[in-house]
C-alpha cells in the first residue's frame, strides 16, 4: 500500500494539466471529494471553463451558453508535483460533462 500524500487545494486550483505529449488539457477549476471518516478524499478534478462557471453558478442563467467540463478521476492524474499536474491516461479516456442549466 502506498503512503498517502497531502496536497493543498490552493496549490492545484488554476494549474494547467498536461498530457503525455505536453499538450495542455485544461486548468483545474474545481475538485469533487467524498467524506471518508473525519476527512475528505478527492474523487475527481474538473478542468475547463465549464467547471469554473459551474463553480460560480452562472452558466445557463446569465450567459445562456452550453459549456463543457472535463472530468479527471483521481487516478488519472499525477499531482506529485502540484505546480505541474500531468495526466496518467490519454485524453480519450476522460469524461466530458455538460454542467446543469
Amino acid at each position: 500500500m502506498s503512503a498517502r500524500r497531502f496536497v493543498r487545494l490552493e496549490d492545484l486550483l488554476g494549474r494547467r494539466v498536461i498530457d503525455a505529449q505536453g499538450a495542455v488539457v485544461g486548468r483545474i477549476r474545481e475538485v469533487r471529494a467524498e467524506p471518508r471518516g473525519d476527512a475528505h478524499e478527492v474523487t475527481e478534478y474538473l478542468l475547463g471553463s465549464g467547471a469554473l462557471l459551474e463553480r460560480l453558478s452562472i452558466v445557463g442563467r446569465l450567459l445562456g451558453r452550453r459549456t463543457r467540463e472535463i472530468v479527471v478521476r483521481w487516478d488519472q492524474i499525477d499531482i506529485s508535483r502540484p505546480e505541474a499536474p500531468r495526466l496518467t491516461c490519454t485524453v480519450g479516456e476522460l469524461r466530458v460533462e455538460r454542467p446543469h442549466r
